[in-house]
């Protein structure tokens, strides 16, 4: 409890301390705080209890009167920022993961429609304490608020949800190009060097490409550095916009601008990461046997042939093996189709333990299966095939309380050249597959390392 108070307290603080140094003009300030609370509620639940929320509001506490705020001014904040980052938090943690991710077609606006009631809550909060201690108006606080809410949160939350776990997969793109990222940085320099009511909006099409081109996660950060850098450049008055950020309807049109700049972006980006995940589903599914789950024959043949056109490492050779199932149809014949596959899904179970990640297994049709196996040296290929064909004769389907069990017959090869071509060696590896069945069956048949390179 005490490390969740403190861990919490220092975040917010932290985040406070950004907002209120980065200010010039209140309405148009940057508060990543509140953000950066939800967002480690949302990463961490364990965080989510009451000494965690204990922890945020002495951290906006702290942050405001080292600022020079009296007490009973940064409670009132504390208590607005915290009602408001509860409520959000509440609202987003009823949503599926896939969406806190941004995985799903319209994850980005699920989470907007759980921040704007976090947003609306702390401007009410908010309200009263600028009537009783500014004299304000709660309708000018009710319009600015809010939007000043939702802009920070789509500024900073994406990137704490697509923060990527070491062990999680690859971005969409592992090696991204630099240029979608630097037609960004210039069109941000034009907005600078053309200053104005518009130029808020010249970095638009190029974080669109950024948003077709990088990970959802990658366009998170680009669209909060410029996000960032919009609030805080107004605020500061580092650019002239041309608008009086004492008008609160200007100021909400300001803010409505980068939201929608870094809202759009992000859309298209979550879009992109849904179509990216169902392509690699479409592929798996062309590309692998429906019943066992192993590479099918075209993707085997495929990817072998592209084993074979990459240099062998010094020293190196690879074992290619074709095995085909003894006696298939009579297990189909007397226990039925279903305890047939129940053979080959074993079976596969059997080649998928003795692959690894450098090593290729397939089924290429019926009951016939492929592997390439990397092997140094011919015995050290003898020896896989043996394993192999041993661990296929100890295995035992109990199918009903009757106990089947399956050999194979194997054609085998040691390269240590590699043909140009696998299809002529694929056809002698048949044709010493069929030899093994013809001298008996359950036996490896092997050719020699001249006539398999000759056979290219």
């Amino acid at each position: 409890m005490l490390r969740c108070f403190v861990l919490v307290g220092v975040v917010t603080a932290g985040g406070a301390m950004i907002g209120l140094f980065t200010r010039h003009t209140f309405s148009v300030a940057f508060w990543p705080a509140n953000a950066l609370l939800v967002g480690i509620m949302l990463r961490m639940p364990g965080l989510y209890r009451p000494s965690g929320w204990a922890g945020a509001l002495l951290g906006f506490v702290v942050g405001d009167m080292l600022f020079g705020s009296s007490l009973g001014r940064s409670a009132f904040f504390a208590t607005a920022n915290g009602a408001g980052a509860l409520t959000a938090t509440m609202a987003l943690r009823r949503l599926d993961p896939a969406d806190l991710r941004l995985e799903r077609t319209h994850s980005v606006l699920r989470i907007l429609a759980g921040l704007i009631p976090g947003c609306i809550v702390a401007a009410l909060v908010g309200a009263v304490l600028v009537v009783v201690e500014f004299n304000g108006s709660v309708a000018q606080t009710m319009q600015t608020w809010p939007a000043s809410e939702l802009v920070n949160y789509l500024v900073v939350l994406p990137v704490l949800l697509t923060l990527r776990q070491p062990d999680a997969q690859p971005p969409r793109l592992a090696k991204q190009p630099l240029w979608p990222a630097l037609t960004l940085l210039l069109s941000c320099f034009a907005a600078v060097q053309f200053d104005g009511p518009g130029s808020i909006m010249f970095p638009m099409p190029a974080l669109l490409l950024c948003a077709l081109t990088y990970s959802v996660a990658t366009t998170a950060v680009l669209t909060m550095l410029l996000g960032t850098g919009c609030l805080v450049a107004i605020g500061l008055e580092l650019v002239e916009i041309g608008q009086d950020m004492a008008i609160p309807r200007l100021v909400l049109s300001v803010r409505i601008a980068v939201a929608f700049l870094v809202l759009v972006p992000l859309t298209i980006s979550s879009a992109m990461t849904v179509q990216d995940a169902l392509l690699r589903q479409l592929r798996d599914a062309a590309d692998h046997d429906g019943l066992t789950g192993l590479l099918n024959r075209r993707a085997f043949e495929q990817r072998l042939q592209e084993r074979l056109t990459q240099p062998l490492p010094s020293g190196g050779g690879l074992a290619l093996l074709w095995l085909d199932l003894d006696h298939f149809k009579a297990i189909n014949d007397r226990h039925g189709h279903p305890a047939g596959d129940a053979v080959l899904r074993a079976v596969a179970d059997t080649l998928r333990s003795a692959c690894d990640a450098d090593n290729l297994c397939g089924r290429l049709g019926g009951e016939e299966f492929a592997m390439l196996l990397s092997a140094p040296d011919r015995a050290t290929a003898h020896r896989a095939a043996e394993r192999l064909r041993s661990a296929i004769v100890a295995q035992r389907i109990d199918w009903h309380g009757t106990m089947i069990y399956a050999t194979a017959s194997i054609g085998a090869c040691h390269l240590t050249r590699l043909p140009a071509d696998a299809a002529p060696l694929l056809r002698r590896l048949d044709e010493a597959m069929y030899r093994a069945k013809r001298s008996g069956r359950n036996r490896i048949e092997w050719l020699d390392t001249p006539e398999a390179a000759r056979a290219a």
